[in-house]
């Protein structure tokens, strides 16, 4: 019963995200955040994870959208009988505090008929605490509560059903003709209101519809891009990213999941639901390119609270998206994991991890913000500075690299080369505003840098940079090299390592990271 992850659409209110299939089945759902345990989970256990469907009784086929430039979700279903539409959107709440009343974590679906007669079945079956509770229900004519030791859970409707309650979760069903609408309205915390009004639920839609649409269409910077047939794509991209930015804090998580495999049947499943300071500076570049400049803004304000804190030596690869340092990793044995793929994993042992490239992508990435004047402070420098110096005292040093190998460490080549562009992008906001830094240094330890890595990182017999000084393994992510600077496009070796790795690395049109071991069992994706 297990879908295909194409078949999941995503919709979000900035706190939280919910998977829903194109069967109307939503499959993943964690609240009240993204992080928190889930309440559906039938993506990672389909027979016990739990569901929230909304499905015709009869024969159907189906096909799904979003209404344009939004993150709402409309799903269609075409039964012998007639025409059903499934429209799913979780509101953005205004408040940006990360204890916003419980009230605000919520979502709506709304079941439309537009022609003929359906037969609609809802199945509400939450599992709190990745499933491992069953909550018990309270049936109204017009709702059900699901609760548990901690948790409350609950869905109001607006017509009257008759619930049934067997197997441990809730079951109705309408006879909807043309013209018909019903309203299911869904609420996490004890607060929530005893019956669902569709008045309030009609003008939350076109709230929601108006954040969405005003956040696609504005230019924070004035940039403007025409991107003629690809408009669209890029859109529904930004959107998606979008989604992950964790508004309360300002960091933006690497991905709404976990524990989804890399092969099917593989280990490795791992928890991608923390801001990683890498994927965060790719996703800002990717957001900023597109006019978007807000979440740069309020990305590094939370950085610099952090080394304002601990001091540039302290910053880890990645943090809980309230800034929790520890993110322990345990195995839920109890769950089946995706189309079998155990174990199903929470947490991530690689926060502790020594990565030396996410200075140089994190001082990228505000070099891009300071290329609009007045966007770096003064304020902010001195954390800027204070990246700058831990490169020059450490660049030597070995680390776990882009990919987070188990194995190791070594000195990953694109590593260096990040420390390389941390202090290229440091000397360029230090001559752009005239901020304090010992220059000559700086620039002295980026040749010393650069120096390096082409004789120790290029492999002569292959006329490649390899994946670490200590191996002759080809890594994609080297292709970057010219991308960032750090060599010209058209240098020999950069047109060499591009050679090589499409020979070595490509596959039907697509790249392996690397092939070589990496201290965990099987391959990648």
């Amino acid at each position: 019963m297990y879908k295909k992850i194409s078949d999941y659409a995503i919709i979000g209110n900035l706190h939280s995200i919910a998977l829903v299939g194109l069967d109307g089945s939503i499959d993943w759902l964690c609240l009240p955040h993204i992080d928190s345990p889930s309440v559906f989970g039938a993506l990672l256990d389909d027979r016990k994870g739990g569901r929230f469907s909304v499905f015709p009784v009869d024969d159907w086929d189906s096909s799904a959208r979003y209404l344009k430039n939004t993150n709402i979700l409309r799903t269609s279903f075409r039964t012998r009988t007639g025409i059903m539409h499934l429209t799913d959107f979780m509101p953005v709440p205004l408040i940006e505090e990360d204890d916003m009343d419980a009230e605000h974590h919520e979502l709506y679906r709304l079941i439309e008929i537009e022609k003929g007669t359906v037969d609609v079945r809802m199945i509400f079956e939450p599992r709190f605490d990745y499933a491992r509770e069953i909550p018990s229900f309270d049936i109204g004519k017009r709702g059900v509560i699901a609760g548990g030791t901690d948790e409350v859970l609950a869905l109001l409707v607006t017509k009257d059903v008759h619930f049934n309650t067997m197997e441990q979760r809730a079951e109705a069903e309408w006879k909807l003709s043309e013209g018909e609408k019903v309203w299911l309205y869904l609420h996490y915390g004890s607060k929530y209101a005893a019956e669902v009004d569709p008045e309030r639920a009609e003008e939350s839609l076109k709230n929601t519809r108006r954040y969405w649409e005003n956040w696609s269409e504005k230019s924070e910077t004035g940039v403007t891009v025409d991107l003629g047939r690809y408009q669209e794509m890029v859109n529904r991209s930004a959107l998606a990213l979008k989604l992950l930015y964790y508004n309360p804090a300002g960091t933006i998580a690497a991905a709404a999941t976990t524990s989804l495999p890399e092969k099917t049947g593989g280990v490795r499943n791992w928890d991608y639901r923390y801001t990683w300071v890498r994927d965060t500076s790719f996703t800002l570049q990717a957001l900023f390119n597109l006019g978007h400049l807000s979440e740069t803004e309020g990305y590094l304000r939370w950085i610099e609270k952090l080394i304002s804190r601990h001091g540039a030596e302290k910053l880890q690869i990645m943090y809980g998206l309230r800034g929790e340092e520890d993110l322990p990793e345990n195995e839920l044995m109890h769950l089946d994991g995706y189309k079998g793929s155990k174990p199903v994993r929470i947490g991530n042992g690689a926060a502790k991890q020594k990565q030396l490239d996410i200075y140089g992508e994190l001082m990228d990435a505000a070099v891009k913000l300071s290329d609009y004047v007045g966007k770096i402070s003064k304020d902010m420098w001195p954390f800027l500075q204070a990246i700058c110096e831990y490169v020059v005292d450490h660049w030597r040093d070995k680390d776990y690299g882009i990919w987070e190998v188990r194995g190791g460490p070594y000195h990953f080549v694109y590593s260096k080369v990040m420390c390389w562009v941390a202090l290229d992008r440091g000397l360029i906001i230090a001559r752009r505003y005239g901020f304090p830094a010992d220059r000559k240094k700086w620039e002295k330890v980026r040749e010393e840098i650069k120096k390096e890595v082409l004789a120790k990182g290029f492999h002569e017999k292959k006329q490649a940079f390899v994946q670490h000084y200590e191996t002759g393994a080809l890594d994609s992510s080297n292709l970057l090299i010219p991308i960032f600077g750090f060599l010209p496009h058209n240098d020999p070796r950069v047109v060499s390592t591009v050679e090589a790795i499409m020979k070595e690395l490509s596959n039907d049109g697509l790249l392996y990271r690397y092939k070589n071991e990496d201290g965990v069992e099987g391959g990648e994706g």
